[in-house]
């Protein structure tokens, strides 16, 4: 098969052709794919606590290179950009587009298997790296976050944020108790660590939340000595000073951003981002939106009253 071939049979649109065309150069992995399937795949799904609905569909659904060739095809490849970029942060590989959900339910789940494929291979690199076991474990349990908040938002199965996959299969983000690291470059070439918040794991308490802050540079300086950051940086909706306008002083978003510095000249629109994050949004009206928390009637406050949310970046010390 050929790129052009695998787009017709898959349906995939026309902006896919550049990442189609550079990944048939590439070829095949130097070692055949493998995916885990019955028992085992039950087994490793349920311990990236993938919800069982899911489990189930995904293994029923597991491709296979003669029933499935096209998709074969494209998974072997997607995974082979992805081993051989591993651990390069300066490298862009953000593991293809979604496949045309009407194609069959493989096809909605092709990065959980592009994921799966690629656990034993990233395994390798945490161990030339003396990554610990649990640390790998908890950093790939983003899978069932990602799973789970498909199926809650849409009804179906399927991959949140599916780029975001590849990135933790690639070796370039960790997990360290509540908050999330990615060895990142920035612009002007200096290493930083970027900041993320999983959805799974509680309330941002700022007791916790500095305890991760704690354990990133100790974790890096170790694991990945030649990086070398000394700052932790992120582009997020919880940075936007509006929401001192609606927030209690001790909150907890105030008080675990109070020592970031912001960095932009010009703010992003974030109305989608802080939607999306608190809501799971998916087009509703906002009077059908949960009040629950001061932080869900400030979202819906501030859009009914037509002002727009910022996402803004900044960066923090690493202690």
């Amino acid at each position: 098969m050929d790129s052009e071939s695998v787009r017709r049979e898959l349906r995939l649109g026309e902006n896919t052709r550049a990442w189609l065309s550079r990944i048939d150069e590439l070829g095949p992995p130097p070692e055949p794919i493998r995916l885990p399937r019955g028992d085992e795949v039950r087994d490793l799904l349920r311990r990236l606590e993938v919800p069982d609905p899911d489990v189930e569909e995904i293994v029923a659904a597991t491709p296979d290179p003669d029933r499935d060739p096209a998709l074969w095809w494209l998974l072997e490849r997607a995974h082979h950009e992805i081993v051989r970029h591993m651990g390069d942060p300066k490298v862009k590989v953000r593991g293809g587009p979604t496949l045309p959900y009407e194609t069959g339910a493989a096809a909605r789940y092709f990065h959980v298997y592009v994921f799966l494929a690629t656990i034993p291979a990233l395994r390798r690199f945490h161990a030339t790296r003396d990554i610990p076991e649990a640390t790998t474990w908890e950093t790939l349990t983003q899978l069932g976050e990602s799973v789970a908040i498909h199926r809650r938002k849409y009804g179906e199965g399927g991959t949140h944020m599916p780029w975001w996959l590849t990135f933790l299969v690639r070796g370039l983000v960790y997990r360290l108790g509540r908050l999330q690291f990615s060895l990142v470059v920035a612009r002007d070439g200096t290493p930083v660590l970027g900041m993320h918040v999983p959805e799974v794991g509680g309330p941002l308490i700022p007791d916790i939340y500095n305890d991760s802050l704690r354990r990133a540079r100790p974790f890096f300086d170790r694991h990945f000595p030649e990086h070398g950051a000394r700052v932790a940086t992120g582009t997020s909706w919880l940075l936007d000073p509006q929401l001192a306008e609606y927030l209690a002083e001790d909150s907890h978003i105030l008080q675990v951003r109070r020592d970031w510095t912001l960095i932009d000249s010009e703010p992003e629109d974030g109305d989608d981002a802080i939607l999306e994050f608190v809501f799971r949004y998916n087009g509703q009206p906002l009077e059908e939106l949960p009040q629950r928390s001061a932080l869900e009637r400030a979202v819906v406050t501030h859009l009914k009253a037509g002002r727009h949310w910022h996402q803004r970046s900044g960066r923090v010390e690493l202690p």
